[in-house]
């Protein structure tokens, strides 16, 4: 357990520093680690990317609670925004984590590398995309039901939607720093309510890991989060510093290597 500690340690450090840095909770680096390890455990095949799934959202929940206070200091989070999208989030994830927890693995797994390649395509295209002058004047629907989607999306790929969140707040004409601040509070309330309906939803099943809470494995959240918190502010201060063109084409390089790495253990 003192090596997969470590790991986890280790990992925290690396989701922190892509939740402060780009408003998403780091789930696309902690569900490919998470299924590696189950599977290395000997974990039900059926269940590897449930609890995956489940303890993502957990961690993605602490580590953008850390980025949002961060971000907050410097007043970038648009709290209208993340409060109408984040019911709609609330929601989406919610309906979503109950169809979830009754797919098979294979599927979970092949829906989560389609959506993986989808968040490179987008993070190498909106790179070099120009800030816009003025925020569109958009209804609240809008903002509901795009939380709504998304979250159910997310629901699927164990992520704060961070991803998806971040270009439609560009879209609509936030400056960048508060597309992203405000990801990360709305992706909070998300991971909140994926965690919940995954501690629900596996309660009472058979064969989780030792150490699991419903579809919860506690043993990471634990580890991963020690240190996600830590750098999850840094990664936040990052952003007034460093180029977001280059901090998303990196990320989206780090993500192919995933991406085929995650491919070649689960479908080769």
């Amino acid at each position: 357990m003192g090596i997969e500690l470590l790991i986890f340690l280790v990992l925290g450090c690396v989701i922190g520093l892509i939740s402060g840095l780009l408003g998403v909770g780091g789930g696309t680096v902690v569900v490919p680690a998470l299924v590696f390890f189950l599977v290395s455990q000997g974990v039900d095949p059926e269940l590897i990317m449930k609890v995956a799934l489940g303890t993502s959202f957990a961690v993605v929940g602490i580590t953008s609670l850390s980025s949002v206070i961060a971000h907050q200091r410097r007043g970038s989070v648009v709290w209208p925004v993340v409060f109408l999208m984040g019911i709609g989030a609330i929601i989406g994830v919610a309906i979503g984590s109950r169809v979830v927890s009754m797919m098979n693995n294979f599927i979970l797994q092949l829906f989560f590398c389609v959506f993986l390649a989808y968040t490179i395509i987008n993070m190498l295209r909106t790179a070099s995309k120009k800030e816009a002058d003025s925020v569109s004047g958009v209804p609240k629907p809008i903002y509901l039901g795009a939380g709504g989607i998304i979250g159910f999306i997310s629901s699927f790929v164990g992520i704060g939607g961070g991803v998806m969140i971040v270009p439609v707040l560009s879209k609509i004409g936030y400056k960048m720093k508060n597309a992203i601040a405000s990801s990360s509070a709305i992706g909070m309330f998300m991971a909140a309510a994926g965690a919940t309906s995954a501690l629900i939803n596996g309660f009472g099943v058979e064969n989780v890991p030792e150490g699991s809470v419903g579809f919860v494995y506690l043993p990471a959240v634990i580890g991963l989060s020690l240190t996600s918190v830590v750098f999850a502010p840094i990664g936040a201060k990052l952003v007034y510093i460093l180029p977001v063109k280059r901090i998303r084409q990196t990320l989206a390089g780090f993500l192919t290597i995933i991406l085929v790495v995650f491919i070649y253990n689960n479908f080769v």
